[in-house]
């Protein structure tokens, strides 16, 4: 026997008692969790796997920042992190920024967005992030990945440093 929304009733219990506990995933959180099974499976292919996935993260820095959404330029790092919130926010990505001031920002980001854990992930990981470093690139920020989860940390640590300062 079907409930209301045609869920098989013990189904639709398990979903309750899920929602309730945050258990279930957004769409955003699987659309990244699918773009890492793809960077994954593309960046085995031999000889051209890594281009091919910082390729696809080049194409979609462009798009974003071409598009309605993407930051624009470097103001001030205020104005930067605001928008920084809003696309997170918009992405449903979990980071949280630990300092600030006037030239660099810190975030950790306590798992990957793109499920990127092992050890054995480290080259995908790196191939991956050119889409974030070509995004920041564009409104004159760099990004740096200070820490990463495949290198065996808890987190990855990411600073960003304005047009006026470049990592050491």
């Amino acid at each position: 026997m079907r409930g209301a929304a045609g869920l098989n009733p013990r189904r639709a219990a398990a979903r309750d008692r899920n929602d309730k506990a945050g258990v279930v995933m957004g769409v955003r959180k699987r659309l990244f969790l699918g773009m890492g099974l793809l960077y994954r499976a593309l960046y085995r292919l031999p000889v051209f796997g890594d281009r091919a996935v910082r390729s696809i993260g080049a194409a979609i820095a462009c798009l974003n920042y071409h598009s309605s959404y993407g930051v624009k330029s470097f103001v001030s790092m205020d104005a930067f992190r605001a928008q920084f919130e809003e696309l997170a926010g918009m992405a449903d990505l979990d980071v949280e920024i630990t300092f600030q001031d006037g030239d660099r920002m810190e975030l950790v980001v306590p798992l990957c967005p793109y499920g990127f854990s092992k050890p054995g992930h480290r080259g995908v990981c790196d191939a991956a992030m050119e889409m974030d470093r070509r995004m920041y690139g564009y409104c004159g920020a760099e990004l740096v990945i200070d820490e990463s989860i495949p290198d065996g940390f808890p987190a990855c640590r990411v600073s960003i440093h304005g047009p006026g300062r470049r990592a050491l």
